[in-house]
C-alpha cells in the first residue's frame, strides 16, 4: 500500500502519529518517508484566491455528476488492507 499525506506542520500532532502507527500495524515491514518542504503545495493545503477555490469546487462538483468518482464502505476498505498486508 502507498500513501502520500500532506500536511501543514501545525496539523503534526501526537494523535495524527498515534493514527499512523496503528493504519501501519498491519503489515510486518512498513517504511514511512517525512519530506519537508518550502514550496507551495500543488495540493488544496496551498494558498489559493476565492475564484480558484470556486473553480475547484466546480470541477469537483462535474467530476461527481459524470460519475467520475471513487468509494468504498469502511469495511470494504478493511479488506483491501487486510489483502495487500498478506501480499
Amino acid at each position: 500500500m502507498e500513501a502520500v499525506l500532506k500536511i501543514k506542520s501545525s496539523e503534526f500532532t501526537d494523535e495524527l502519529i498515534s493514527k499512523i502507527k496503528a493504519l501501519l500495524s498491519v503489515s510486518k515491514d512498513s517504511e514511512v518517508t517525512i519530506s519537508i518542504t518550502d514550496k507551495a503545495s500543488p495540493g488544496i493545503l496551498r494558498d489559493e484566491s476565492r475564484e480558484e477555490y470556486f473553480s475547484r469546487l466546480d470541477k469537483s462538483i462535474d467530476d461527481f455528476e459524470k460519475g467520475n468518482v471513487v468509494s468504498f464502505s469502511g469495511d470494504s476498505f478493511e479488506q483491501f488492507v487486510k489483502h495487500i498486508s498478506q501480499e
